[in-house]
């Protein structure tokens, strides 16, 4: 097995090595046509301290979840299988920091046509909840400053924290209820990717859950309506800048203001092609979508709610 683990080290160096070694492009296709390795690489093993779960060959196994239609099915399948029962595994992070990098299972969510079982559509939403800005977060951090009222700790004393470097006198409740956030973000619970385009975007991104579910899930995962209204922005400009949106110019040449307006033919025409029209209207469809299931705050002042459609999903 030495071999083997020679093998994921140098695919490892060619993908995320400072400076990368190798073509993994080419080590890829060496590595995708051996079973043998491939069925060594999902397999469980526990870190060198033997505390923590991991996989044998942990960058292959990154780029199993990354090429799902071209690796063998089977193999994929029981590589989702553990991640989706394993909390270890499914954090598990390659390309990024583990407390906000693309983790093994976000990565599953990059499939539209990966079908979850109900059990594994609730570990999915389980992990998202985890992350900062849900109901979950919220109501443990008001937990957290009920127990610090309880034990007497309030802004009238005071404490020195640092703050940029810098150390700072700031009231004892206040300062406590920043580093409890401060080690909320820095967990391994927030591994599932980051920003406006973390798991709960691919959660709702993605045909594994109805529209009822997601009417619920929307309004779970951000609970300030201030942070959901510039997250849906933010999706709604992932579209706008998308590269294929240039034609070689300086700035992108789709208007926001008309993004709801467009045609499917009128993007067929723009583009030339029907795999980037697709990509795009999908995308526009799923950032209307996100209107209608939770409507920013300007539309709650100028707009009647609207009936919920059902929009096609990939």
């Amino acid at each position: 097995m030495e071999k083997f683990e020679k093998i994921d080290n140098e695919f490892y160096a060619s993908k995320y090595g400072i400076p990368r070694v190798g073509d993994p492009n080419e080590i890829w296709k060496k590595i995708k046509d051996n079973r043998e390795l491939l069925n060594w690489s999902i397999k469980k093993t526990k870190d060198k301290f033997g505390e923590r779960d991991l996989v044998n060959g942990l960058a292959i196994c990154d780029n199993i979840l990354v090429d799902y239609n071209g690796v063998d099915k089977d193999i994929y399948q029981e590589l989702v299988n553990l991640i989706y029962s394993n909390e270890q595994i499914a954090r598990i992070v390659q390309d990024g920091y583990n407390n906000g990098g693309f983790s093994y299972l976000l990565m599953t969510l990059w499939n539209p046509n990966l079908k979850l079982t109900d059990e594994q559509k609730a570990f999915a939403v389980d992990e998202a909840m985890n992350k900062m800005g849900t109901v979950r977060h919220e109501n443990a951090m008001n937990e957290y400053s009920k127990k610090l009222d309880e034990k007497g700790i309030t802004d009238e004393q005071t404490m020195y924290t640092e703050f940029g470097g810098s150390v700072n006198p700031v009231g004892a409740k206040t300062g406590n209820m920043y580093m409890a956030s401060l080690f909320s973000s820095l967990s391994d619970t927030q591994a599932h990717g980051s920003g406006d385009f973390d798991i709960r975007y691919w959660i709702l991104r993605n045909p594994n859950w109805s529209l009822e579910e997601k009417q619920k899930l929307i309004m779970d995962f951000w609970t300030d309506d201030e942070i959901y209204d510039e997250t849906l922005e933010q999706w709604e400009w992932g579209v706008v800048n998308d590269d294929a949106n240039y034609k070689g110019e300086a700035l992108p040449q789709f208007d926001k203001s008309e993004m709801y307006e467009y045609s499917y033919e009128e993007l067929l025409k723009f583009y030339g092609n029907k795999e980037t029209t697709d990509r795009i209207w999908d995308e526009i469809q799923f950032c209307k979508q996100m209107h209608q299931l939770r409507s920013q705050q300007w539309e709650l002042e100028f707009v009647k709610p609207r009936v919920l459609e059902k929009i096609r999903q990939n």
